[in-house]
């Protein structure tokens, strides 16, 4: 018997480009084979471990690791409603905000319906909107920043959800309070509208949107936040929604039963109670992040302002694959071609003050090789 297993799938399913992360340390290591160090540059980490308590809570809970969590994970629930001051029945809580895309667009999305995100933002938009089976409406980027205007323009009655990534992932750049505000304003009744604030930690920005105000106005809007970045969580997926009640009651639907476990629930109720002392940490990314800026755009290169703990480089005249490159001298950064970037134009998140200066060194002598 020879079944083509590959056509029992859905055709849309088959068509499906499959996300590929930024490459992992373990990965470099069996590749080459070196016993020197290698540093990873290419996933948006804390490049820090987390916290001794953050640790501590986790291996206590371990004692309990024969058991189920519990669902829904009420305890961080009420943890994140009261530091942002909202009701419980208003937060999900997630296996990393990856699985609240997948919810929502499963939830509210119909195959003839459509999302609406913009060219040159976080590739899993897309890939989750194959994935479902519904359309998509890529909107060119301009300024490497969302084109909110063009945007609201895209929308149609097919349009059930609009991905805004603010801060941007990969370009690091992001829409202010004015742009977002007329754009809700713009929005008609049946779009839900998702703000992706991952990086949200890191802006410095004064006149950056206060989302969680918006949404006394807006009861379309969703916000989206993550342990990943700012906690050094990034193993432990969890990221959690904000959102009108009706709106987390059907994520609430949808969600698998023990969808955040026991420990990644411990760590993060941990962290909480650490932000203040996570706030120095963050500080000196965002140093890191000016100074190494500065040093790229000192070799000629484009680098957009981030408001993110990574940068978004375009080398000028520049011939080679600088990731590859760097990679064979043991540094991983990640190439931004297959987000829609320019050929070479490559993402960089801060590593530590070390690691960022090994980065430099070697990206200046590539750099000064082609000149």
């Amino acid at each position: 018997m020879n079944v083509d297993l590959d056509k029992l799938a859905k055709p849309f399913i088959r068509r499906i480009r499959p996300y590929t992360p930024g490459k992992p340390i373990e990965q470099a290591k069996r590749e080459r084979g070196s016993e020197r160090p290698i540093i990873k540059l290419a996933s948006n980490e804390n490049p820090y471990p987390p916290l001794a308590k953050i640790k501590q809570a986790v291996m206590k809970e371990m004692e309990s690791a024969n058991r189920y969590p519990e669902s829904g994970a009420p305890v961080l629930t009420r943890k994140l409603a009261d530091m942002h001051r909202v009701g419980m029945d208003e937060v999900f809580v997630a296996n990393g905000t990856n699985e609240i895309l997948d919810l929502l667009i499963r939830a509210y999305v119909e195959p003839d319906q459509n999302c609406v995100f913009s060219q040159l933002s976080f590739l899993i938009y897309d890939v989750v909107c194959q994935q479902c089976g519904v359309g998509r409406v890529e909107v060119p980027c301009r300024d490497y920043t969302h084109d909110l205007p063009a945007m609201a323009k895209a929308i149609n009655d097919k349009t059930r959800i609009v991905w805004i990534c603010n801060p941007n992932n990969p370009t690091a750049t992001y829409n202010n309070r004015e742009q977002v505000e007329d754009f809700l304003e713009s929005v008609p009744d049946h779009t839900l509208v998702v703000l992706d604030e991952a990086y949200e930690e890191f802006v410095h920005a004064t006149d950056y949107p206060d989302s969680l105000e918006l949404r006394k106005r807006h009861e379309n809007l969703v916000i989206l936040r993550t342990f990943s970045k700012f906690y050094s969580l990034a193993g432990m997926r969890v990221g959690y929604a904000v959102a009108d009640r009706r709106v987390a009651g059907i994520l609430h639907k949808m969600r698998q039963p023990f969808n955040v476990n026991r420990l990644a629930q411990a760590a993060a109720v941990a962290a909480i109670d650490c932000r203040d002392e996570l706030r120095p940490v963050i500080d000196e990314i965002i140093r890191e992040r000016e100074a190494v800026r500065e040093a790229i755009l000192a070799l000629g290169c484009t680098c957009p302002p981030s408001q993110t703990n990574f940068l978004f480089v375009i080398p000028e005249d520049f011939a080679g694959d600088v990731c590859g490159r760097l990679e064979e001298q043991g540094i991983i950064i990640r190439p931004m071609a297959p987000f829609g970037g320019p050929d070479n134009s490559f993402r960089v998140n801060m590593g530590t003050p070390e690691e960022n200066k090994r980065f430099l060194s070697a990206f200046r002598a590539l750099v000064s090789q082609t000149r």
